[in-house]
């Protein structure tokens, strides 16, 4: 236990590795520099029809969001919450009116009074507009929201960012009590709530959407795995893709049981992936087929090192263990479903997307394989050691 806690006191100080957007280690109709985007209409009382499906499948639109083309604009939410129960929101910048790349930041993850409150391995609220102005520039620059970076095929894609700050790999829909030394702490683990509400508003912005990415790094890249389905129910017409960059979903007791407990328990994440996964609360691995299998001209995909160091330390995995439950996942798993691949590297990286262009799996280099992947190449493939 006592190594336990250290080696997630080592995570929480380095905050889950080094630059990545919204890693703590962290369409828009019109384009022009002159446009202002409100998507294909004035503003209707959409919000206010009933629900067409329960959570997370409710598809009822919103206000379609106005920001100005040209620059990143955060966007408050006032019905979204960070654990303390601030408010927060996500930043847009919009793009080709037919395109669109979502991003889900990173930033650990807890489920008890110790690992929330104690050991901190989750990135805290607030994270509002001052939030997103002080971290803006080191969250795009040279990540794949960064339209300016040599070779990146989303470079003109319409692009949302969604910050993390519910500790519950954006998955979430509940606010749980914990007992601090005597005390009951409320802790807003509403990640998929969140969710939830900024589609109302991003569905309603990009109803012309032919091409879609859904992405995320580290607990974003479980929330952009979790959330897939609920999120392609808004795009149903287009062309869409999902990029797991760093968060696997492990088989088996490769993320102990009482993690995997404690996510049902604590985050109430049921509630999101049993519509999708009847049989992922034993093994979460079970996932990605039955995303990719419901979906099959969708292609998806995982990004990690064979040891990485950050989600070994989660899931009390040693090196060697965890480039070994990754093999599996991939071996048995994910190499059956056709329309999903792999980019491994060697060593114990955490995250690409917040530098793609320095990444090369097998000899081939991580932004022309997006490439490929968005494209719908037919070349395109697993890759790796």
């Amino acid at each position: 236990m006592n190594s336990r806690i250290l080696a997630l006191v080592a995570v929480s100080l380095v905050g889950c590795g080094g630059k990545s957007p919204g890693i703590q280690d962290s369409g828009v109709p019109g384009t022009g520099d002159d446009a202002s985007v409100t998507g294909d209409g004035s503003p209707t009382d959409d919000a206010s029809q009933p629900m067409d499906s329960p959570f997370p499948f409710d598809t009822a639109l919103g206000m379609p969001l106005s920001v100005p083309a040209g620059q990143w604009t955060w966007v408050d939410f006032p019905d979204s919450t960070c654990d303390d129960g601030s408010p927060t929101g996500i930043a847009v910048s919009p793009g080709d009116a037919g395109k669109l790349l979502i991003f889900f930041e990173g930033g650990g993850a807890c489920w008890d009074a110790l690992t929330c409150f104690g050991l901190n391995t989750a990135v805290h609220g607030p994270f509002g507009q001052a939030q997103w102005d002080a971290q803006s520039a080191t969250i795009t620059t040279s990540s794949i929201l960064d339209r300016t970076l040599t070779g990146n095929p989303f470079a003109g894609y319409g692009m949302v960012f969604v910050p993390y700050c519910t500790g519950d790999l954006h998955a979430g829909n509940n606010v749980a009590t914990y007992d601090v030394a005597g005390q009951a702490k409320p802790y807003h683990h509403q990640g998929a709530a969140n969710v939830a509400a900024y589609m109302a508003r991003i569905a309603a912005t990009w109803t012309n959407a032919t091409d879609v990415a859904i992405t995320g790094s580290s607990a974003g890249g479980f929330g952009a795995l979790m959330n897939y389905e609920p999120i392609r129910a808004h795009f149903p017409g287009a062309k869409m893709i999902m990029i797991d960059d760093s968060g696997p979903p492990l088989a088996g007791t490769s993320i102990p049981a009482s993690e995997r407990m404690a996510w049902y328990a604590e985050w109430h994440v049921g509630d999101l992936i049993d519509p999708q996964c009847a049989d992922c609360k034993d093994d979460v691995s079970n996932l990605p087929a039955a995303v990719a299998a419901k979906y099959p001209n969708d292609r998806m995909a995982l990004l990690s090192s064979l040891q990485d160091q950050t989600i070994r330390t989660y899931f009390m995995l040693t090196a060697d263990g965890m480039q070994t439950a990754l093999q599996s996942l991939k071996t048995d798993k994910l190499d059956a479903l056709p329309n999903f691949h792999t980019f491994f590297v060697s060593g114990e990286t955490h995250t690409m997307l917040g530098n793609p262009s320095g990444f090369v799996a097998g000899g081939t280099a991580l932004l022309p394989w997006l490439g490929q992947m968005s494209s719908a190449d037919a070349a395109w493939t697993s890759v790796g050691p």
